[in-house]
């Protein structure tokens, strides 16, 4: 039988490495070690870049390794935090990536002075489709953008995140030929511009070569189209209104919203007019939006026109004062100057969500900063319910939302705004959250199933459930979540990966769904939590 601990020097990346302890030195001194082995089919594979990525945008270059003759590998000096690890083979691929959700490797939570020691890596070589790209007169498409989706269990096309770093050969060169490799096993549509999708299916460093795609002439439909004239007024003022986008969106023609709205550039001149060009027949809903992307304090509800045989004119967008929130966020629990400081570095977020009997005003984004002094203010809303959010960055996460008031009661549902209402009185308490709680998922009677990755979420039990925090369960069923503050919590189970689209099925769902702890916090020692799932449980005995 043929051995594979030979050198693999294709595997070796293009580019100058550092030695793991090196790079560990270079960011932070860290006093964990981690080691394993990385196999191809069953044997040793050596010279093979292993990567241990920290879990975080701002990390520094990411510590890397190669195999030695054994396909080991070692790590020392690591400081403690969420890592992916994972073996880097140009050509190759591994089981434990999801090309889906453009995970890589295995998630390893590593404690300050921690030794994790047998980490088994496998690594696969990649399947090929290649082929050319022609039209319909046999004629090389250069430069063309090949598309290629992987078919899900249910035959639904998923997205697909390549781990390459050569994008190129996802187009065509100046004979038409492209070849994409790399691929996990699966099934998969491969598509150029308005030809029809070809379903291959890739096996462990299969080739499918000679996939040749014509491409139709693109003859474009002339269709007629029709001009909207009209002139934006300011209800309130009666006068016209200058300088506002003037955007367009299909509806059905029982009045029900069917897409986004678009403007390409239309804006109302000095005396309020417009024209939108281009519209084919049938029933629309226009609005006018200020272009201040603060909203400038106007809004607009939808005029429905319909289009017909000729163009139209005479259509009056009405706009008025629009509704605001504004109130104040405060720190609750700490007089330290450093964490009160950190108010004029928030960003609130949130979402004006209309009622149910109105389906053509769509939901909408905020963004609002916060003052030095923790005051802050939303105008032009449109009518709706608003549920705000804290904009998480580096300096600002260990901050949470603990509540939300109006006027001295909880709001935690949400915040009514009718058309044109000034909401005042809103308080957004903060605290400031500062401990980590450790953990394990323990699994009796048989393993989770291969593939699909968990998180250990905690929720506050005096919150709602968005506002939970988490951490994803590691390759050893250990967590780590950090930046809560004190309190009663519920730890509970949650799947966030799924291969290729694959849901759980409903037994072991419901499963999940029962495994949960509670917890308080109140202190930097805090004792670990183990979560228990029971695969031998029956459904009945719930």
């Amino acid at each position: 039988m043929q051995k594979f601990s030979f050198a693999l020097s294709i595997l070796i990346l293009p580019c100058a490495f550092h030695s793991a302890q090196a790079q560990a030195a270079e960011s932070k001194a860290g006093t964990a070690t981690v080691s394993g082995r990385v196999t191809l089919k069953g044997e040793p594979a050596r010279g093979v870049t292993v990567i241990m990525k920290a879990q975080n945008q701002n990390a520094p270059n990411a510590p890397r390794a190669r195999t030695d003759e054994s396909g080991r590998f070692h790590f020392t000096g690591l400081p403690a935090g969420k890592y992916s690890v994972f073996a880097a083979a140009p050509g190759y691929v591994s089981p434990d990536d999801d090309s889906v959700f453009a995970v890589r490797g295995k998630t390893l939570n590593l404690a300050e002075g921690e030794k994790v020691e047998n980490i088994d890596l496998e690594i696969k070589r990649g399947g090929v489709i290649a082929g050319r790209v022609i039209d319909s007169q046999g004629r090389p498409l250069i430069e063309e953008k090949v598309n290629l989706n992987k078919l899900a269990a249910s035959n639904q096309p998923l997205p697909f995140s390549a781990y390459s770093v050569n994008y190129d050969m996802y187009r065509t060169d100046d004979r038409g030929f492209y070849r994409i490799y790399e691929l996990p096993a699966g099934r998969y549509l491969v598509s150029v511009g308005g030809a029809e999708a070809k379903m291959i299916e890739v096996s462990d460093g299969s080739e499918a070569a000679e996939i040749d795609i014509t491409v139709p002439d693109q003859k474009p439909k002339q269709k007629q189209t029709y001009d909207v004239y009209g002139q934006v007024i300011d209800i309130g003022a009666g006068q016209p209104v200058a300088g506002v986008d003037v955007l367009i969106g299909r509806v059905t023609k029982e009045g029900g919203y069917t897409g986004g709205y678009t403007g390409n550039g239309t804006r109302s001149g000095p005396n309020g007019e417009f024209r939108i060009s281009g519209a084919l027949p049938g029933r629309y809903a226009i609005i006018a939006r200020p272009n201040d992307p603060s909203g400038g304090g106007f809004i607009s509800d939808p005029v429905i026109v319909d289009v017909g045989e000729d163009s139209l004119t005479g259509v009056e967008v009405r706009v008025r004062q629009g509704g605001s929130i504004s109130g104040v966020v405060v720190i609750e629990g700490t007089n330290d100057p450093e964490i009160r400081a950190k108010l004029s570095q928030i960003k609130l977020g949130g979402r004006i969500r209309p009622a149910n009997s109105e389906p053509l005003l769509q939901p909408s984004s905020l963004t609002v900063k916060v003052n030095a002094d923790g005051s802050f203010r939303a105008s032009g809303l449109q009518r709706g319910r608003a549920t705000f959010s804290l904009d998480r960055t580096p300096n600002t996460r260990d901050l949470v939302i603990a509540r939300i008031e109006l006027n001295g009661a909880p709001a935690q549902n949400g915040i009514e705004v009718d058309a044109g209402e000034q909401v005042t009185g809103v308080r957004i308490v903060l605290v400031h959250g500062s401990l980590t709680l450790r953990g394990e998922l323990k699994v009796v009677s048989g393993a989770l199933p291969a593939g699909y990755r968990f998180y250990a979420s905690a929720r506050r039990v005096d919150q709602k459930a968005q506002n939970s925090s988490g951490g994803e369960i590691d390759m050893r069923g250990q967590f780590v979540i950090e930046n809560l503050p004190p309190g009663e919590y519920e730890i509970r189970v949650v799947p966030v990966y799924f291969p290729d689209g694959k849901q759980l099925n409903e037994e072991f769902r419901l499963l999940i769904r029962s495994v949960k702890e509670r917890v308080v916090l109140g202190g930097a020692n805090q004792q670990r939590v183990t979560l228990v799932v029971d695969l031998s449980q029956k459904e009945g005995d719930k």
